[in-house]
């Protein structure tokens, strides 16, 4: 498979300095020191104070991060439903003898002011799947091909004063098992956000309170979302985006950190057509982690993480998102692939370069 074309924007993007996600939003030290610069003020702000994104010892901000997850084996049971009424057909166990790829993240800030900052992004994350014995089933030949999500992203951070202020994330994302550009359409898309209204009581203390669309759960959704990051001592603080995550934080200086955690991950994947009908994967995994961030040299650092993938929901229907039909009165949207997934544990690290 060919990739080029996003190496290539990997590496136009390389040298722009940029925001990383919405809850990393403190920066780092000076290589030859182990002191924690976000306690002085900036004295370019002049005689207009507003709140900023920085807590103190909060996870540095990733600028570029090139990374590759690999999951254990496990096992996958799916049972189809055909007919009208849909009947389950008898199930077909396989065995996903690895699942990993390459996890690539490149921001870069197009406006950067005391009183605004306006953050654009692009992500690329390839799992592939060795599915043995995929040829006995049509969906399992699906997945085979691999699951890909290549993502544009937009992050705005308003302060209205010195304690108050507004994150607005958009993302928009192509997810399924598509090789080449040319093989994506609109069925491929996916668009989330978030809006949090936050109040920064110091430098200490950040928190606030929204809504969001997502599809981390697999499938779409409309829910609150709190966001909660606070330092109680230099060696300990949380930095929580619930539902999506949350981790309570170890640091060791400045150099170093140790997170306990989870994260939910997930979309929805169009895979192509068995027969004339659509096929959407509704793919959502639970991962509870153990972080560990480390300074290699300069504004280098290195991350790795180990933890569970938890099966929250892995069905494939005929539609994206959920139509509002059941198969009964008690009944839930009826699946086309019902599936069961075991829950391996998975490995990840990444390279990383910070903001300064």
């Amino acid at each position: 498979m060919n990739y080029s074309y996003l190496l290539l924007a990997g590496c136009l993007l390389a040298g722009a300095p940029a925001l990383a996600q919405v809850t990393d939003t403190t920066r780092t030290t000076t290589p030859a020191a182990d002191e924690n610069f976000d306690q002085f003020g900036d004295a370019s702000d002049g005689g207009t104070n507003y709140a900023t994104q920085k807590v103190l010892y909060l996870t540095p901000t990733k600028l570029i991060s090139l990374g590759y997850e690999y999951q254990l084996p496990y096992t996958l049971t799916s049972a189809q439903f055909a007919g009208s009424p849909a009947v389950r057909q008898a199930a077909v166990e396989t065995k996903v003898n690895s699942a990993r790829g390459l996890r690539l993240a490149f921001n870069a800030p197009v406006i950067s002011r005391n009183n605004v900052i306006l953050n654009l992004g692009l992500t690329y994350w390839n799992t592939g799947l060795d599915v043995a014995n995929h040829e006995q089933s049509p969906y399992f030949h699906l997945l085979h091909k691999g699951l890909r999500t290549t993502g544009l992203n937009a992050t705005v951070f308003k302060p209205f004063d010195i304690k108050h202020f507004m994150l607005v994330q958009l993302n928009a994302d192509a997810n399924g098992n598509y090789r080449k550009p040319g093989d994506l359409s609109s069925k491929h898309m996916t668009y989330s956000g978030a809006a949090i209204f936050g109040w920064k009581p110091n430098d200490n203390l950040q928190w606030g309170l929204g809504l969001s669309r997502t599809y981390r759960a697999g499938q779409l959704l409309y829910i609150p979302v709190v966001l909660y990051n606070r330092t109680f001592t230099p060696q300990w603080g949380v930095e929580v985006l619930f539902p999506a995550r949350a981790e309570v934080r170890r640091n060791f200086g400045t150099t170093a950190l140790l997170k306990l955690g989870y994260e939910l991950e997930g979309n929805a994947y169009y895979l192509g057509q068995v027969g004339t009908q659509d096929v959407y994967l509704r793919r959502g995994e639970l991962k509870p982690r153990l972080t560990y961030e480390q300074r290699l040299a300069g504004f280098v650092w290195v991350s790795a993480q180990a933890g569970l993938r938890y099966n929250y929901r892995n069905d494939a229907f005929r539609n994206q998102n959920p139509t509002g039909e059941k198969e009964s009165l008690l009944g839930s949207e009826q699946a086309l692939y019902e599936n069961t997934l075991t829950n391996p544990l998975y490995f990840n690290v990444s390279l990383n370069l910070v903001s300064p």
